[in-house]
């Protein structure tokens, strides 16, 4: 079973659960709670899987649910999760879970959308503005993911892997000048940083590169 929205909760007029399914579903959520204690993770997904069998409205049991298939690394079982639990709760939390596992299973462009409405919901935490400029790199939009980390940036400024993830974008942009401050601050938070003193050499490589064919085009 699939934990996805079904017929019945689409239906407004869907059955509602009586108290002994009620029960039964909550069991079988408390075994699992109590696997997951006992390091069993794959019996404790059989058991939430049960429980949302009888009651798929169950929100705590996805978000268990959910978790699991992510430690496990299975990024389209929780995709499916977390697509349900996000148009159900719109909790920027869950956005950001829907991004991690659509970004883990390929889909850079899924991936984006649900950072970017994470941030929407709650602009605050920079983590996902890091995690929305990873996936813009690799999806070759550079250009949004250095807006995405400048913005991380403003919020944190002393952190060294944020001013190495806006060098690289830069570099790749061949915004040299953008580049190159970006890495002398790297550098600056932490001189003896072998990463930013090799993207230094690498930009110099990059600008030497583009003087050449600049002036073998005029």
């Amino acid at each position: 079973m699939e934990p996805v929205m079904t017929e019945e909760e689409n239906n407004p007029e869907k059955k509602r659960l009586s108290r002994n399914e009620k029960d039964e579903a909550q069991g079988f959520y408390d075994h699992a709670i109590t696997l997951i204690k006992r390091r069993e993770p794959k019996e404790a997904v059989k058991s939430l899987v049960k429980a949302l069998a009888i009651n798929n409205g169950f929100i705590d049991a996805q978000k268990q649910l959910g978790m699991l298939y992510i430690d496990q690394k299975m990024w389209g079982k929780g995709a499916a999760v977390y697509q349900y639990l996000a148009v159900k709760t719109n909790d920027p939390v869950d956005f950001s879970h829907l991004g991690l596992c659509l970004y883990s299973n390929g889909d850079l462009d899924g991936a984006a959308n649900a950072y970017q409405q994470a941030i929407n919901l709650d602009p605050e935490r920079v983590q996902r503005y890091i995690s929305l400029a990873q996936v813009y790199k690799e999806a070759g939009k550079s250009q949004l993911g250095v807006i995405a980390i400048n913005k991380a940036i403003e919020l944190d400024s002393n952190n060294l892997e944020y001013w190495l993830l806006a060098g690289d974008l830069n570099m790749q942009l061949k915004n040299f000048l953008d580049a190159r401050g970006a890495i002398n601050k790297a550098i600056e938070i932490a001189p003896m940083s072998k990463v930013a003193k090799k993207m230094l050499e690498d930009l110099e490589i990059e600008e030497k590169k583009s003087r050449e064919e600049k002036h073998a085009t005029e």
